[in-house]
Formats: C-alpha cells, structure tokens, sequence
C-alpha cells in the first residue's frame, strides 16, 4: 500500500466496531490500492480526490459526502497544487443490519454534503480519545446513525451505479448547500454551468426526473425529517428547507407522503 504526502491527523474517535477520523493530505497525497474492509463515510472538507474503486474513476470536492462498501479495491488520489481535507466514518460489517447493508448497495456513491450527516461526523469527531464502555455504545450509535442520513440523504428515484457529469455534480452540490435559497431552472443550469435545456437532458437521464422535482421532492424530505425531529410550526419548516409558502410545503408533503404535515406529525409521534 502507499502512503505518500500524508500530512498529521488532525481528530479520531473509535470504539471496536466504529472509527471516526480527520486528516489532512498534503498536495498530491496518494494512499491505496487497498481492499475496503468497511463501510466507510467520506466528508471532502476542502480539496478534491479522485478515488478509483474496482478500476472506476469517482470524484470528490468541497462539500460532497461519499460511500464506500466493503470488499472493493481502492485508492486515493488527492488534487495537486492544494491541500485536502477529510473526515470519514468506518463502520465494520457485523455492525450493519441487513436491510441497511441492502440500501448501501443501492445508494449513490456521491451525494451532495446535508447540514445532518455533516453534524453527526462532528459529534463522532468530538468525542475525548479516552472513553468507555458506554461511550463506545454511543460511537457505534453514530456510527449507524451516519449510515443512515447518508441514505436518506439520497432521494435519487433511479439508482443506476453511473458516475455523473460535472455539471451534474456541480448542480448537486450548490443545492446541498443553498439551504432555504430560491431556485428556478436558470438558477440550477447556472451552478450547474450548462443550459437549461442541457440540464433538464442530464436530470432525466441520470436521475429519471426533472431539475425542479428533484429540488422540491429533496426539501419535502428534509421538511419531514423537521417534522418528526422538532416541534418548528409547519410555516417555519416550510421556509427552512426553501418554500415560498406553508401552502406550497403542504401540497409536497400531501403529494409525498399522502397526509397534510400536520397529519404527518401526528402519525410520526404517535398521535393519531
């Protein structure tokens, strides 16, 4: 295996079956071929990689999240001229329960960074180096919980193992961190750096749907998730995840899930 340009790291947390860690490459940092043992969570926090697995090419920049699965070949390849920065998550196979090691499988392998998977990271992350039992109970919970979000993260309605173009990329990532902003087609095909037409072509072709629905259907998920987690008024979530309107968020959630959000939240918290 090489390890090359390989600069201090910076933050770990583990417990026997969970690692979190942070690091640092220098310019050029290589690391691999390496068989994956794990499932592991990549966090591109600044920097670029390029990390063939079985002999394919995927790429990472600045605010994207990855998924890697255990028994592949692997390496990484780090941008020349800039530093890179990481953080990732491994978590070991006998931890992972079959209906999510399915979804795994299923997953995108690159997804924009959500606000969620990223904060769970930290919270692994920040936990002191020397710990206990029960503070190994709680990293394997992280663990887990962060394998979670991922997928969750991923509202993809084909899952076709293709590696998108980078205007696609590019698109993915500014929503993953446009948060409430206001979008339009021509706001998409810009950060995207493509036509609308183009992009409209690309959405369909990768993602079997259009720019727009995509958008809505990832910020109803994220409303939801609101909705189950926080006692936010339905107009709050709404213009927290990006909506106009209550109305707006209402007719997303009905359309999504078949309930009004205040049904929804009913249901999720046992109310009904």
């Amino acid at each position: 295996m090489a390890l090359e340009n390989i600069s201090n790291r910076l933050r770990s947390a583990s417990s026997s079956r969970v690692f979190f860690g942070d690091v640092v490459y220098s310019t050029g940092g290589r690391f691999g071929p390496r068989v994956q043992h794990d499932y592991q969570l990549l966090v591109m926090v600044e920097g670029q990689v390029e990390i063939t697995v079985d002999g394919a090419t995927r790429k990472m920049v600045a605010g994207q999240m990855g998924l890697l699965l255990p028994g592949m070949q692997e390496g990484f390849y780090f941008q020349d001229g800039v530093k890179s920065h990481h953080t990732w998550c491994a978590i070991r196979p006998s931890l992972v329960p079959a209906e999510l090691a399915e979804g795994c499988q299923r997953a995108a392998s690159v997804l924009p960074l959500s606000r969620r998977f990223d904060q769970l990271i930290e919270v692994g992350l920040a936990l002191p180096l020397t710990t206990g039992t029960q503070a190994h109970e709680l990293i394997d919970a992280l663990g887990l919980a962060a394998l979670q979000a991922y997928l969750f993260t991923d509202t993809r309605q084909d899952h076709r193992a293709t590696d998108e173009p980078d205007a696609l990329r590019r698109v993915l990532a500014w929503l993953g961190q446009a948060g409430e902003a206001k979008v339009d087609l021509p706001i998409l095909a810009k950060a995207a750096g493509v036509s609308s037409a183009q992009l409209v072509k690309l959405f369909k072709l990768h993602l079997g749907t259009t720019p727009l629905r995509y958008v809505w259907e990832m910020r109803t998920r994220r409303g939801a998730q609101l909705l189950r987690e926080t006692g936010l008024t339905v107009g709050e979530v709404a213009f927290r995840c990006g909506f106009q309107t209550p109305f707006h968020f209402s007719r997303w959630v009905k359309q999504l899930y078949g309930f009004s959000p205040k049904d929804f939240r009913s249901r999720e918290w046992g109310r009904e």
